[in-house]
């Protein structure tokens, strides 16, 4: 075991993973006054616009972050990535650790005999710490192993959802935006019928009864992620529905106003009586998944009801467990004492269903409970790096961002309802982040990162699909799916394109003569490829895999083609390529370090890359380097490039 050197300038460190956040947005979010304490690390630290990964995307950024190694040598190229041998629409889920082939930076502390402690930190699971503590870490929005349920948004008669217009989020492949079920609960609202209940609220009009039905698993992604409870193996049946009673009211003269919501229809076992805008506290219920009984967190907000109560909105977050999240298993239990319930996912899923208020009520205590279980485990426990992620970023580029600037012809109402959402967005993970400065002594490092940027939307998103079925590479049977004996090529993931090359693929039909000659045909389709509605060539670039290592990526893993997008053409993140400026964002990942060992207030000159963060903080404390690291020391942000040269001397003249 190689051990640290206690003379290095950093005794411990903080990361702070902000997904999504680009340098650019997140330099005018500190311009603009919103983001103090980002200010302030600014201010006594250095920045940089780094390059991150391509594609620009989560799974093979933060890999990258977390181990020094680009995407050709850790492995983990895209949510999802090519399945060796199998059919080419055959994929492989990238969020999963067992994939990556670098070490990551907890595990190098472990090594080095130091302590990690990871919050929710991205592309974490499954777990890997031996020593060290971990809360959750699985994944975006719904991609998640522990919910016992997602959010329900039961609505009913003049209900309307709050979309901001505009293109669909172009990113398909975000697990956060896909969903095999509803957006809404429908429910209707009833008289109530004479008998039907014991006990009922005094009300100035006739009480009115609406049955709320949780769904356990519900809007999750058990294709992708299997649930700890069911392993992807509940059915529908097994999933048993777990209904609460609602009474709605009048208290006084004005119409109906609250809701009394009971477990029966007894009337006197309530769980919560709400007013309008009201939420209700959390509390612990029961349910059952597959012959199985799971303990979670259960609240809910009245968020709409009308004086005469026709249109009803009544908001349930995400339920999470009181254990079996955490390493060691009693990390858990100590949350659930001593700070309360978890929440994992603040329904970005939901945005543009439920009301932006709402949501970032939601953000608000996603982060305050974040920074609490940070804060208590620093606390109670020796720790050397301390890692703390917050989504949000992302989850508002995908929805906020794509239309706060002018470039997307927006009408300004909407650019400022989005700019307003992205500004209570950083403002959010900006007091999460102030909180966890607290830890910080004279002896800490604090870096503030994230994984890839994103951008407004401009124009309309190419579909790669319909480029390679236009350009009769794909080709499709009446019913829609692809005739494998008639089709050259197709896109896996979001950047690669695969032969069907004979001999290699289950269902090939190039001949391999005829393989160099198929990628020059792609790439020039591609290059050549015109958008009708603007007249413009969307597509930035197209290369060989061979060509493809220039941007690190390499190996059978990585398409026959890899292309990337012009940002006007793509959305959010994803096809552009990692040093795109765009519009207030870009795809620049956020680097700001501060604190021991670092210089004061310097904006750095020189380039600094994604694969640079890990053996940045592993010099500054001391650590070795993690094994197959390609990134480099950012010296410039360095107070003493030659700390170790320095300690040297000191030890041989001494």
């Amino acid at each position: 075991m190689t051990k640290r050197t206690q003379r290095a300038p950093a005794k411990r460190a903080i990361i702070v993973g902000m997904d999504g956040a680009s340098m650019e947005l997140v330099k005018n979010m500190i311009d603009w006054g919103h983001t103090p304490n980002m200010a302030k690390l600014l201010q006594t630290g250095v920045y940089r616009p780094m390059i991150g990964v391509f594609p620009t995307l989560t799974p093979p950024g933060w890999t990258a972050l977390s181990t020094g190694s680009w995407p050709g040598t850790h492995q983990v190229m895209d949510f999802n990535i090519r399945a060796v041998g199998e059919r080419l629409d055959k994929t492989v889920w990238g969020i999963n650790t067992g994939l990556c082939q670098s070490e990551y930076l907890w595990n190098l502390v472990e090594r080095a005999g130091g302590k990690p402690i990871l919050v929710k930190w991205e592309m974490s699971w499954p777990p890997t710490v031996k020593t060290g503590i971990q809360v959750e870490g699985t994944g975006p929005g719904v991609s998640n192993h522990h919910q016992i349920a997602g959010y329900h948004l039961f609505v009913a008669g003049k209900w309307a959802p709050r979309p901001i217009g505009g293109q669909r989020d172009p990113e398909t492949l975000d697990p956060s935006a896909l969903q095999k079920v509803r957006h809404i609960d429908p429910v209707t609202i009833d008289p109530v019928e004479n008998g039907k209940w014991d006990a009922l609220p005094n009300s100035t009009e006739p009480v009115r009864e609406v049955q709320l039905t949780i769904r356990p698993l519900a809007r999750g992604r058990e294709d992708v992620m299997p649930s700890v409870y069911s392993q992807g193996g509940a059915s529908d049946e097994t999933r048993v529905p777990k209904s609460f009673y609602g009474l709605i009211y009048a208290s006084g003269n004005d119409g109906y106003n609250r809701i009394r919501i009971c477990r029966s229809r007894s009337g006197d076992d309530a769980v919560a009586d709400l007013s309008v805008g009201e939420w209700s506290d959390w509390w612990l219920d029961t349910f059952e998944i597959d012959g199985s009984e799971v303990e979670g967190y259960v609240q809910m907000k009245l968020v709409t009801l009308t004086s005469t109560a026709d249109a009803f909105e009544l908001f349930v977050p995400q339920i999470w467990p009181r254990e079996g999240y955490t390493v060691p298993d009693t990390v858990a239990k100590t949350i659930d004492t001593e700070i309360g319930s978890f929440l994992q996912n603040p329904a970005r899923d939901a945005l543009g269903q439920m009301d932006d208020n709402t949501y970032f009520e939601l953000l608000d205590y996603h982060h305050q409970r974040l920074a609490d279980v940070a804060t208590h485990l620093a606390t109670n426990n020796d720790w050397d790096v301390l890692m703390v992620e917050s989504h949000a970023p992302d989850y508002a580029s995908h929805f906020f961002l794509s239309q706060a600037d002018e470039i997307s012809g927006a009408a300004p109402e909407t650019i400022h309802r989005c700019r307003e959402g992205l500004r209570h967005t950083y403002e959010s993970v900006d007091r999460m982040i102030g909180q966890l400065m607290e830890l910080a002594d004279e002896e800490t490092v604090i870096l503030v990162c994230s994984d890839h940027g994103g951008t407004p939307n401009q124009f309309r998103a190419v579909d790669i699909e319909s480029v390679l079925e236009e350009t009769g590479f794909i080709v499709k049977a009446a019913n829609g799916a692809i005739d494998w004996t008639k089709t050259r090529a197709v896109n896996v993931g979001l950047v690669h394109i695969f032969i069907n090359l004979a001999g290699r693929e289950p269902d090939g039909i190039v001949a391999p003569e005829d393989y160099e000659k198929t990628q020059r045909e792609l790439i020039a389709a591609l290059h050549t490829y015109k958008d009708e509605k603007t007249g413009r060539h969307p597509f930035t670039l197209a290369v060989t895999r061979a060509d493809a290592e220039m941007f690190n990526l390499h190996g059978e893993l990585v398409g026959d083609v890899v292309y990337a997008l012009r940002p006007e053409f793509d959305g959010a993140h994803g096809k552009q390529l990692p040093s795109v400026s765009f519009g207030i964002g870009g795809q620049h990942s956020t680097f700001i370090l501060s604190g021991a060992g670092v210089q004061e207030g310097v904006a750095l000159q020189g380039q600094v890359r994604v694969v640079d963060v890990a053996p940045t903080l592993c010099y500054l404390l001391g650590l070795p380097m993690p094994d197959k690291v390609e990134g480099g020391v950012v010296y410039e942000a360095l107070a003493d490039p030659n700390w170790h040269l320095t300690a040297l001397t000191d030890l041989e003249s001494s």
